[in-house]
């Protein structure tokens, strides 16, 4: 894969990483990776640790891990039967890690243990491009605490979306592409809320247009649209005659564990980026390469993110695999009958960032 930045670049974008993560002289970093994580990024990481005076080493594990589900498959079960490794993790101030692991239990331990951990699963040109412009923490915090004194999120679209969601029982989190506190999990990159609805509180349509994308587990954008129905939580029919509701359709049902097993149906998390350095148009540029859409397909402000299938991150008890991320574009945003985002476009100004034009990272 070619890319765009200088690759001497790296040390010194790992190095601005580290230091609004709070690395300072002495912190303990420790780096889960596995036999395909990239080398560069080792040895970038290392070179920037150093430079900051910190301590850090690496556990590499031989079996792969899973690149974009979740760390129960693939490597993570390798990972969780070495307690040594485990040790290691907890003792850390700050664990970078090269796959998504947000399922895994030793994340959640070490986690409640105060361990900072960063996830970096992006290709070099869009860690530099996300990398966390001034405010977005701030902008994402309040979206989060906001959404969290929230009771009814009212989400239309021209489409003929009208969905509405009460909110109250499960939590809200946000990712703001640091990890700079005690116990936060991050994404280098990251620039998203997400917020889990009451898990009977779903109601109405939901209109996937032409245009809206899949980002999880398929990279494409909807070519027919899909009318989803929700009661009570649950998505109770999927109409539309064109691939895309007949591949939706198969997603659910295959992973259904009984003619009546719901849980694939649930409403997941809900949300919108707020980096407005990330680009909208990555999959029709890229294709499914992952390090090129990871971030940028979840950053897009004011782009309406609805999801399908747990809610165990939130502290409900789904945790079905079956698990679809879909950005839907043009959608309108009601906080308690107060328009947050209109048609797409993010008008409440506390959750506005300013764009960087040209990130420069110093020598």
């Amino acid at each position: 894969m070619i890319e765009e930045i200088n690759p001497a670049e790296l040390p010194f974008l790992f190095r601005e990483e580290l230091r609004l993560c709070r690395v300072t002289q002495g912190t303990q970093i420790v780096l889960v990776t596995d036999l395909n994580t990239r080398p560069d990024y080792v040895a970038a990481a290392f070179a920037a640790a150093d430079d900051l005076g910190a301590r850090i080493f690496e556990i590499k594990i031989s079996k792969p891990f899973h690149p974009v589900m979740i760390a129960s498959q693939g490597g993570g079960d390798t990972l969780s039967s070495l307690p040594g490794a485990i040790h290691a993790i907890n003792s850390a101030d700050l664990v970078l890690v090269f796959h998504t692991a947000l399922g895994s239990p030793w994340l959640q331990e070490g986690r409640k243990r105060g361990v900072r951990f960063l996830l970096i699963l992006d290709g070099p040109d869009e860690l530099k491009r996300l990398m966390s412009p001034p405010g977005l923490k701030e902008a994402l915090t309040y979206a989060r605490d906001l959404t969290k004194k929230t009771k009814e999120m009212h989400v239309t679209s021209a489409a003929g979306t009208d969905f509405r969601v009460k909110l109250g029982e499960l939590d809200t989190l946000c990712q703001y592409g640091y990890a700079d506190e005690p116990g936060v999990v991050e994404t280098w990159g990251g620039a998203h809320f997400s917020t889990w609805p009451n898990p009977d509180g779903s109601e109405g349509t939901v209109v996937l247009s032409p245009g809206d994308a899949w980002i999880l587990p398929y990279v494409r954008y909807f070519e027919s649209e899909v009318r989803l129905t929700v009661e009570k939580g649950y998505i109770r029919d999927v109409a539309g005659g064109g691939s895309d509701a007949r591949l939706m359709r198969q997603f659910f049902k295959a992973h259904q564990k009984s003619p009546d097993d719901l849980r694939p149906y649930a409403i997941a998390h809900l949300g919108w980026g707020l980096n407005p350095n990330s680009y909208l148009d990555q999959i029709a540029l890229h294709g499914s390469t992952t390090a090129k859409i990871v971030s940028h397909t979840r950053a897009w402000p004011g782009v309406f993110l609805f999801s399908t299938g747990p809610n165990d991150q939130g502290g409900g008890t789904n945790t079905t695999p079956a698990h679809l991320d879909l950005p839907m574009f043009d959608c309108s945003v009601a906080y308690d009958g107060k328009l947050v985002i209109d048609k797409g476009e993010v008008v409440d100004p506390k959750m506005i960032v300013k764009p960087v034009d040209d990130l420069r990272i110093a020598a």
